[in-house]
C-alpha cells in the first residue's frame, strides 16, 4: 500500500518579502547529513566528557575517603520527632506504605542509587522519601513546582500521572541521626573536594564543545555543593549516561559516615523532606504510621522490620550482607 504523498510547501506569493517559512514537523525537512553527523559527534564528545569526568575522578575521591568521612563525622546529627509527617504511593503499593522498594528501582532518587546504574559505580541502597505536610509530599511525588498555576491548569491536572489512584499515609516517629543539607554543613567536604583538579582530557573536550567556565567547574565551595545537592537536576547524569549523580555520591559518603538518612528543603516548594537510609536505622529510631492499618500492613519502620521493607525481596534481588 502507497503511502499518502506530501502535499509540496505552496510558493511564496510574489511581493511578500518576509513572509516566514512554515514552521513545524516541516523543520524536520530541513535537517542534513552534515547537521545529524555534527549532533553525532557532540553526542559522543559529551558521552566522553562525562565518562572522563567520573572515572578519572572517582579515584581522587576514593584516595580522600578518609578525609571526607572524617569532615562529615564532625558535623552534628540532628534528631527529629515526626508528627503528621506524609508519604504519598501509588494505589498498587497501599498495603506496603512504608517499604523502599521503589527506591531501588531505575536510577533510585535524589539521595539513594537504583539497580540501573553502572554497577562498576555504586551499589544501590534503599531509601524511604518522606515530607513534613501534605502539599510539600504531593508537590515531591508528582514533581509539581511552587508556582502551578499555568495556562489555568491545577495543580493535579499538571502532575506527571494525572488522574492515577494513590494512597497517603501520616507518619510519626523518632530519628536520631541525621545530616541537614545546609552550606555550612557541606562546606568542609567542599573543601576536601576542591583540592581536586579537573583532568587535562576534560579540559580539552570543555573546551572543544565551548563549554562556559561558569557551567562546568570544579566544586570549591559549600554553596556550591548545596546548590548541586538541592537545585539542580540531579537526574541528567543517570538517565543520559548511566552515572551516579553527584547527589547520590555524596549520599553514600553521608551514609557511609553513620547518619540515618539526609533532611533537604524540597525543590518544588521548600518544604521539609527526609531521605531515611531504611538500612542504617539505629536502635530506638522509628517511622510509624499513626492510624489503624490494615491486616497484614507492617505500620512501623525500625531496626527489627528494616530488612522486610528495604524492598530487595519486592523488586526480585537479594539483600546484600549488612
Amino acid at each position: 500500500m502507497r503511502g499518502r504523498r506530501r502535499k509540496p510547501i505552496p510558493p511564496t506569493p510574489k511581493g511578500a518579502v518576509g513572509i516566514p517559512q512554515p514552521k513545524g514537523i516541516l523543520e524536520l525537512d530541513r535537517f542534513t547529513e552534515s547537521s545529524v553527523e555534527k549532533w553525532n559527534e557532540i553526542s559522543a564528545d559529551l558521552d566522553e566528557l562525562n565518562d572522563v569526568l567520573h572515572f578519572n575522578l572517582e579515584p581522587e575521591r576514593r584516595r580522600r575517603r578518609p578525609q571526607l568521612l572524617d569532615a562529615l563525622r564532625q558535623i552534628n546529627p540532628v534528631e527529629f520527632e515526626l508528627e503528621n509527617w506524609v508519604r504519598i504511593v501509588d494505589f498498587q503499593w497501599s498495603l506496603e506504605p512504608l517499604s523502599a522498594a521503589g527506591s531501588l528501582t531505575y536510577i533510585g532518587g535524589r539521595y539513594n542509587a537504583g539497580q540501573d546504574l553502572d554497577r562498576n559505580t555504586l551499589e544501590p541502597w534503599p531509601t524511604l522519601y518522606i515530607a513534613e505536610d501534605y502539599q510539600t509530599a504531593y508537590r515531591e511525588k508528582f514533581q509539581i513546582s511552587a508556582d502551578h498555576s499555568v495556562d489555568g491548569l491545577s495543580a493535579e491536572e499538571l502532575a506527571l500521572d494525572p488522574g492515577k489512584s494513590h494512597s497517603t499515609v501520616f507518619l510519626k516517629g523518632k530519628l536520631s541521626r541525621i545530616f541537614e543539607i545546609s552550606p555550612q554543613n557541606l562546606g568542609p567536604v567542599a573543601q576536601i573536594l576542591g583540592r581536586i583538579k579537573m583532568p587535562e582530557r576534560a579540559e580539552k573536550i570543555k573546551k572543544k564543545l565551548k563549554i562556559q567556565p561558569q557551567d562546568l567547574r570544579m566544586v570549591t565551595s559549600g554553596k556550591q555543593l548545596y546548590e548541586i545537592m538541592v537545585v539542580h537536576n540531579w537526574r541528567i547524569l543517570p538517565v543520559q549516561f548511566g552515572l551516579p549523580s553527584p547527589t547520590q555520591i555524596l549520599s553514600e559518603l553521608i551514609k557511609a559516615a553513620g547518619f540515618e538518612g539526609i533532611a533537604y528543603p524540597s525543590s518544588k516548594n521548600g518544604g521539609r523532606c527526609l531521605a531515611v537510609f531504611v538500612d542504617s536505622l539505629a536502635t530506638g529510631s522509628f517511622v510509624e504510621i499513626k492510624d489503624s492499618a490494615p491486616k497484614g500492613v507492617i505500620s512501623r519502620l525500625d531496626d527489627s522490620t528494616a530488612d522486610v521493607l528495604s524492598g530487595w525481596k519486592q523488586i526480585g534481588l537479594a539483600s546484600p550482607v549488612r
